[in-house]
């Protein structure tokens, strides 16, 4: 097995890493949707590649007329072996790791949707300041009745706006994505926490935007946050549960610009270098030709 096989899945991650660390100069609309497609094609990438080593290393331990009987299709592990002790143990640890954080994620998001769907109405009796996007037929915004009494009328129009906007954009597909990519791959923990701040900022600058008042949405956030201290994490996307400081300093700087260029480029060209460099993973037809099997 030689590096070009791994290169693809290197150079994602790279990528992927980079971009979670440093935030990119655009509207966090565009920053969500690049942060994103790179996040899912690492994940693609990663994935494919620990799977053919993880085949190739154990199809070492059988006979080759056993691998070779496998539809005829056996070669193709047999022509990238021997795979050595510690890549084969490393591959199977990563595909063990992949697997738990996906049972948990799921786990955690069954379990969030149903208390959410169990709540009655769109306000529940919760002292504690709550504001929800939930999606879906039966989804709207939740609030609590420790909000409702928290803010004033005007304050309550930003928390409608903010939770509207992650609903209308559907931002719960991008949580999906982004939550779903770094349980294969634990090391995109960094990029999805780039990309709920990038989600939560998109729905602030939406909020401002219709309340005319960036003051206000600033003031909002930190006062529910003040409320509530101690989030509890959850799969959806919540007004005040993660990243208030930079948040509430970004409204009350200037607001960002459109981009209808620079973003639209830099979207269009992340867009094609990932897929690219993913597609370009041998391994990815490798294991295509081995669910033929």
């Amino acid at each position: 097995m030689t590096w070009p096989t791994f290169a693809p899945a290197l150079i994602l991650t790279a990528l992927s890493l980079l971009l979670g660390w440093r935030a990119l100069p655009l509207h966090p609309s565009w920053s969500a949707r690049i942060l994103v497609i790179s996040g899912v094609s690492t994940a693609l990438a990663v994935l494919s590649t620990v799977l053919l080593v993880a085949a190739v290393f154990i199809a070492g331990f059988l006979p080759p007329e056993a691998v070779l009987g496998w539809g005829g299709k056996g070669h193709l592990l047999l022509d990238h072996g021997p795979v050595p002790v510690h890549l084969g143990a490393m591959a199977l640890v990563l595909l063990g790791v992949g697997l738990y954080g996906t049972v948990r994620l799921g786990v955690g998001m069954y379990r969030d949707i149903r208390m959410v769907r169990d709540a009655p109405g769109s306000v529940t009796d919760q002292e504690r300041p709550i504001a929800l996007a939930v999606p879906g037929y039966r989804g709207g915004v939740l609030v609590s009745r420790g909000l409702m009494r928290l803010l004033t009328r005007d304050q309550l129009q930003v928390v409608f706006r903010h939770e509207h906007a992650h609903l209308r954009h559907r931002h719960h597909v991008y949580t999906t994505l982004g939550a779903l990519s770094a349980a294969v791959f634990p090391p995109l923990g960094t990029l999805q926490k780039s990309l709920r701040l990038a989600l939560e900022r998109w729905a602030d600058e939406d909020a401002a935007q219709a309340t005319g008042s960036r003051e206000l949405v600033a003031h909002t956030i930190a006062r529910v946050a003040l409320a509530a201290p101690d989030p509890r994490p959850t799969w959806h996307l919540a007004l005040a549960d993660s990243h208030v400081v930079q948040r509430v300093r970004a409204l009350l700087g200037e607001a960002p610009s459109g981009n209808p260029v620079a973003g639209p480029a830099l979207l269009g060209s992340t867009g094609v270098a990932s897929s690219g460099i993913a597609s370009s993973c041998f391994q990815l037809h490798h294991f295509a030709a081995l669910l033929l099997l």
